[in-house]
């Protein structure tokens, strides 16, 4: 009776798990489906919306999706507090602008350098990781933050100071001029799926999972073999690499860079982009990026209170959600 009652309880376990596996593969085949619809949804969102104005801000938020997807990379999924992010925008920004209107470069070949001038200063101030971390690490990306900016400021023959780099040529890819709200609108949308895809394939990878290992203990992931000093230099290295994609695509679509464009304030808008989005789950960082792009818009008319209107949301999200809209981690108290 025991031996009967021991082989139906495997039966069951065995039939739970194949319910499992096949609920998980059905998930997986609706995320798949679910990311085809959106991707055709986004090709032919500019039939939709025929507003100039309402291009321009949806512009932005792919801007600011770039950011924090790249950022989510370096806080949500190892642990990472930079509060710098903005001045690794600004070298892409002032990377592409000086080699466009001084040396005659195009555009492509600006993306891509400022994709790896951001990712080498990125992995410079990682260094300071392998003995700084926590707070102190984030006091330093400030540092590095405020240092950039004063900087750009004051070196005037090489940044033109405060009044910045203006003039800016509209940029030109295999014949394709981008002229219109449109055209940059395509141009953000390949660089965001661009930045997806990478980004997906590298959280899933052994590399992924042990920047997960290192946000939730670091001791414990050294112990099991992860060398976390290397690991955390080169996710904040690659979280970087993305910031100087997204600094080139303002630089051409503004067709100006000045200092005040990358202060603390951006940063800490990055964070908050990131924190209500959601930190640990690729996408969840949009929802935030949408969610405080539409109220800063909105509430552009009270301009003396809309700082503090964003932040009674930012509490509001926390303290209902602490781990964001879409998030999978949280900050640990």
């Amino acid at each position: 009776m025991q031996n009967i009652e021991q082989r139906s309880d495997k039966h069951e376990s065995t039939f739970n798990n194949i319910i499992k596996f096949k609920s998980l593969l059905e998930n997986q085949v609706y995320k798949k489906i679910a990311y085809i619809l959106l991707l055709l949804f986004s090709v032919f969102l500019p039939n939709i919306v025929n507003n100039m104005y309402y291009m321009g801000i949806i512009n932005y938020m792919i801007l600011y999706a770039i950011l924090c997807m790249g950022l989510n990379l370096i806080l949500g999924y190892t642990g990472l507090l930079s509060l710098g992010h903005a001045a690794f925008y600004g070298l892409g920004g002032y990377t592409t602008a000086i080699l466009i209107t001084r040396y005659d470069f195009g555009f492509l070949p600006c993306l891509i350098l400022s994709g790896i001038i951001a990712l080498l200063f990125g992995i410079l101030l990682g260094l300071p990781t392998r003995k700084v971390r926590g707070d102190y690490f984030c006091l330093l990306t400030i540092a590095f933050g405020e240092i950039f900016r004063l900087v750009a400021q004051a070196w005037i023959d090489f940044t033109n100071g405060a009044m910045g780099i203006v003039g800016i040529p509209i940029p030109q890819i295999f014949g394709w001029s981008i002229r219109t709200e449109t055209d940059f609108y395509y141009l953000g949308l390949i660089l965001l799926t661009f930045t997806f895809i990478t980004l997906s394939l590298l959280v899933n990878s052994k590399f992924g999972r042990a920047f997960i290992a290192i946000r939730e203990d670091e001791l414990a992931a050294s112990v099991m073999g992860i060398n976390t000093a290397v690991y955390k230099i080169i996710v904040f290295g690659i979280g970087c690499f993305y910031a100087g994609l997204a600094g080139s695509y303002l630089a051409v679509y503004q067709t100006t860079i000045t200092p005040s464009n990358f202060r603390l304030e951006e940063s800490c808008l990055m964070i908050i982009m990131v924190i209500v989005g959601g930190m640990g789950s690729l996408l969840a960082p949009i929802a935030g990026v949408v969610v405080m792009t539409i109220a800063t818009e909105y509430f552009r008319d009270i301009a003396e209170y809309r700082m503090l209107i964003i932040g009674v949301i930012m509490v509001t999200v926390l303290l209902f959600r602490p781990q964001g809209i879409f998030g999978t981690s949280a900050f640990k108290s």
